[in-house]
């Protein structure tokens, strides 16, 4: 009976494991795919779950309340219970893809098929290429979220739909970008610790020593440097470089490996090898996100670098809806049209704007 076949795929869709992401090439080869996903492979590798909260709240140190100070003996003291927290807020962005089959999809995928492990395997193709497009579109939308353009009334707006971006919380100059006030609630303008490191180097002259790519380098990565002090250290952070990664486009990682190739007999990648194929600065990594070539701040000849902590720049996601599938859909006005829903809620959190860097092209 053809409902009976549409039942039985519904019930193989819905009770076998679906892909943790993008399915493989073993049904269609994916040229739908964005040609790396940089951004989120970086901040997947340190998300976080939670649970439940209309918002994603932390709290952060911004200023020295002034309370230490040198006395003689007998002094009086003056004392002030300092209120010295700042509260950051983000709110839930929700994110989700839908998949599609018909009745008249799964009765022509029976053509031919007289057995059950050939139906199995019949259905198990088709799963995979209904899951592919899914993940395809959905990936690829995540990616390029990660590093859209800036924008206040769908970021930072509690009526926003749109996570934040690292460029809304990450600016050349350090403050809230053009069209905010605050930051993930927090005016940096008042909040001088509430501002990204910022560096430049001239895009005329990249490959020069003193004021090109290499020594914008040296700059910023002195400026997101932390280290702890001697004693009390469980009350401080301490943030080299194990935890970072620079961000750029194709033409800034190529620019970056010209730069490196110009000095090649100080950094030599191998013998009679001119390729630098996996470039690093100080073992960190130099990784192209293709989003970013779609950036008008990452212009022609003078690409920008984003230097990014791990520790403090997380994707967090509602422990319940991370990348959840809904139970099987029929609507009376499609009845023979089954919908499945992918469903996430999730946002881009900084914990700590002055832990990463800008590095800008003049």
């Amino acid at each position: 009976m053809p409902g009976q076949a549409l039942s039985l795929f519904t019930d193989f869709f819905t009770h076998t494991t679906g892909p943790a992401y993008l399915t493989g090439p073993d049904v269609v080869l994916n040229d739908a795919q964005l040609r790396n996903f940089e951004g989120l492979d970086a901040f997947m590798r340190t998300k976080r779950s939670v649970q439940g909260g209309a918002s994603i709240k932390d709290m952060i140190l911004l200023d020295d309340p002034g309370t230490a100070a040198t006395y003689q003996p007998g002094e009086q003291a003056s004392i002030s219970n300092i209120q010295g927290g700042n509260t950051l807020t983000v709110n839930w962005r929700f994110i989700r893809v839908y998949i599609t089959w018909t009745e008249a999809e799964i009765l022509l995928n029976q053509q031919g098929v007289n057995s059950r492990s050939a139906m199995f395997h019949q259905f198990k193709k088709l799963k995979s290429f209904k899951y592919q497009q899914g993940y395809t579109s959905l990936l690829n939308l995540i990616e390029k979220l990660l590093f859209a353009g800036a924008n206040n009334g769908n970021m930072e707006a509690s009526a926003g739909t749109e996570p934040y971006s690292v460029f809304a919380s990450v600016t050349d100059d350090g403050l809230a970008p053009s069209g905010f006030t605050t930051v993930q609630g927090i005016n940096p303008t008042t909040k001088t610790k509430w501002r990204n490191q910022t560096a430049s180097y001239t895009a005329s002259t990249p490959f020069d020593s003193s004021n090109g790519i290499i020594a914008g380098f040296d700059e910023i990565s002195q400026l997101v440097t932390f280290k702890r002090p001697p004693s009390a250290k469980e009350y401080f952070d301490s943030e080299e470089f194990r935890s970072q990664w620079i961000a750029t486009n194709r033409e800034g990682r190529m620019m970056y490996m010209r730069a490196i190739r110009a000095n090649n007999d100080i950094t030599r990648a191998g013998p009679q090898d001119p390729s630098y194929g996996s470039p690093v600065f100080n073992n960190v990594p130099v990784r192209a996100a293709e989003a970013l070539d779609e950036q008008s701040s990452f212009s022609a000849a003078s690409p920008d670098y984003l230097f990014l902590n791990g520790n403090h720049f997380k994707m967090i996601f509602h422990d319940q809806k991370f990348m959840q599938v809904s139970q099987p859909m029929v609507f009376p006005d499609k009845p023979d049209t089954t919908v499945v829903w992918v469903d996430t809620y999730a946002n881009l959190f900084n914990s700590s704007r002055a832990r990463h860097g800008y590095l800008n092209a003049t």
